[in-house]
């Protein structure tokens, strides 16, 4: 489609819209020279008006809440991409269903709708600009499923058996990270203990057996496909007086952890991540040396705040553990240039400046599942890079020292101590 005199505009998903002097704002912009009453209006105007529009409620104003929302809405640095994308963002028509009182401006109302990513998205925003009070998601999502499980079943004592269980012993027994939260990793594990639970209930029922007289054979089977993350539901049954004829199998030694990364290997690695600015993003850059040299997992690196960093007059600290940790350069210098501002619409208008990894929903650190994904496209597979990374710490620093600075188990150091044959009996005396 071609502009002409009486169609001064065009279609604005093939064709550059032109430059105007906007009727509303006066500044000189990208906008359309017809869409203001027959006078020109850039798309800040348009998408601020349509924003406006959307979020008035029935009594003709936009509610105190919301106006943060609104505000920064308003503030995008693409106003044309917010109005080419309006009516196929879910996230968008939910809140407008909030501000035109269709839909109650909570918690429990967004938990009523299936948790997709609009709903996500939706819940950060409101959250970050103080519309809704701050929750710990994980946790609130692990104890609705827990409250969910099995409602599918339809054996009432078995359903109040896996309830017990999921409530209880699951999620009210999960730990939670030093900054009183639950991890999206810790809150996975959690799930999946519920779903082997609920899947050893089906294969009992399926067997036509019950928790009183399921048999020896019924359970050896069922812990021979995987006996690590079956067992611990069977445990808390026998535990709780079921099972009364199954006799459960005597504990695993512990294996040595795999660490199938060449040492020398994974410290080029990081030498070339710490030096070569092409190989990767800053973050990621960052991320990847806390796993190569400190062992560090992707749940802790994702949720490091700026209160972690500590700048003396001796060189940058990062706390990790107990005692805060001297980075060297030029680690100090990526681990300092964070956070890195990203153009994720409304999230980078409410982003939180606390956390150095920044995610996609507003107010919200990034998803470890994320940062893990970035990892493995470096070649870096946590488990055994934090292996080798630990077996080389404790090869070369004492136990209780590179326990307090990584944040680890002194009970753990020593074991790792143990495995290289690393003895420091004598340490404190040759310090002294």
């Amino acid at each position: 489609m071609k502009a002409t005199a009486a169609s001064p505009d065009v279609c604005p998903t093939c064709y550059q819209a032109p430059v105007i002097d906007c009727s509303i704002c006066g500044q000189r912009s990208l906008g359309r020279r017809t869409t203001n009453h027959g006078r020109p209006r850039c798309f800040a105007c348009q998408a601020t008006q349509q924003i406006d529009a959307a979020l008035t409620g029935p009594d003709g104003t936009i509610r105190p809440e919301l106006k943060p929302v609104r505000d920064a809405l308003t503030e995008l640095r693409q106003p044309r991409s917010l109005l080419n994308n309006w009516h196929d963002l879910p996230s968008l028509h939910l809140l407008t269903d909030i501000a035109q009182g269709r839909l109650d401006l909570s918690h429990d109302a967004l938990d009523a709708r299936p948790q997709v990513f609009s709903v996500t998205y939706l819940r950060a925003m409101l959250v970050a600009s103080g519309a809704l009070p701050p929750r710990d998601e994980n946790a609130a999502r692990l104890h609705r499923h827990a409250a969910e499980a099995g409602a599918d079943i339809t054996d009432p004592e078995l359903r109040g058996v896996l309830s017990r269980y999921a409530r209880w012993h699951v999620a009210g027994r999960a730990k939670t990270n030093r900054h009183g939260h639950l991890t999206a990793h810790v809150a996975a594990r959690c799930r999946s203990d519920i779903h082997t639970a609920h899947a050893f209930l089906d294969d009992l029922t399926a067997g036509g057996h019950t928790l009183d007289d399921c048999p020896q054979a019924c359970v050896d089977a069922w812990l021979s496909t995987s006996r690590s993350t079956r067992l611990g539901f069977v445990r808390w049954l026998t535990r709780g007086g079921y099972l009364p004829r199954v006799t459960l199998p005597e504990p695993v030694a512990a294996k040595d952890p795999a660490h199938q990364v060449d040492a020398e290997d994974q410290l080029a690695l990081a030498r070339r991540l710490l030096h070569d600015s092409t190989v990767a993003s800053i973050e990621d850059r960052a991320a990847a040396c806390l796993i190569l040299l400190y062992a560090q997992p992707v749940a802790k690196i994702a949720a490091l705040t700026t209160d972690d960093i500590e700048v003396r007059d001796t060189g940058t600290y990062l706390r990790l553990g107990r005692e805060p940790l001297l980075l060297i350069p030029p680690l100090d210098g990526l681990v300092t240039a964070l956070p890195v501002v990203k153009p994720f619409g409304t999230a980078s208008i409410l982003a939180d400046a606390r956390w150095l990894f920044t995610g996609k929903n507003a107010g919200t650190h990034l998803h470890p599942a994320s940062l893990m994904r970035r990892m493995n496209q470096l070649g870096i597979f946590t488990r055994a890079s934090r292996s080798t990374a630990l077996l080389h710490l404790a090869s070369t620093t004492p136990p209780a020292v590179f326990a307090s600075l990584i944040g680890i188990h002194i009970t753990t150091a020593t074991r790792w101590a143990e495995l290289t044959g690393s003895a420091w009996n004598t340490y404190a005396a040759a310090r002294r």
